[in-house]
């Protein structure tokens, strides 16, 4: 099979690559590079319950999943990660989420990219991405039926 027959690839093949490198200069410099789900998902589950994943979040809470991960890391690998690390994340994260400036973005989206951005392979993003979705919170505590939710003490059972 001859590539160059294959009608519109040529013109798809520079715009694919442009995208990956863009992607790639966003992953360094936030150094996303360095993270994997192992660092990741535990700092996404400090979040909180999966309760409302479409709740907005501060920003504040933003900042502290990403110290939290990023500690994981430098714990993993010390010299990887720079001090302004954490910053850059979050503000990435708040430029491409936070239009309105509302000063909250969405937990999935905040998920979704920092999926995205970080160092695993695409099976692996793909099965984190659905771990940190699509995983229901189950309490096992009283204040479920009473509709109040877990706080950060009680036992939780998590399915996937």
């Amino acid at each position: 099979m001859d590539m160059d027959s294959i009608e519109g690839l040529n013109e798809v093949r520079p715009a694919v690559y442009r995208t990956a490198m863009k992607l790639r200069s966003l992953q360094k410099l936030c150094h996303m590079h360095v993270v994997t789900l192992r660092e990741l998902i535990p700092a996404l589950h400090s979040l909180g319950g999966a309760w409302d994943t479409g709740a907005g979040l501060s920003e504040q809470e933003v900042m502290q999943c990403i110290n939290r991960m990023f500690q994981s890391v430098s714990q993993e690998v010390p010299g990887q990660v720079s001090a302004e690390a954490p910053e850059q994340t979050c503000r990435l994260l708040y430029r491409l989420f936070d239009r309105g400036q509302t000063g909250a973005v969405c937990r999935r989206s905040v998920e979704a990219a920092l999926i995205s951005l970080s160092a695993d392979t695409l099976s692996a993003k793909h099965k984190g991405k659905c771990l940190a979705c699509v995983c229901v919170c189950v309490c096992v505590c009283v204040s479920v039926s009473e509709g109040a939710g877990c706080s950060a003490g009680e036992p939780c059972v998590w399915l996937s």
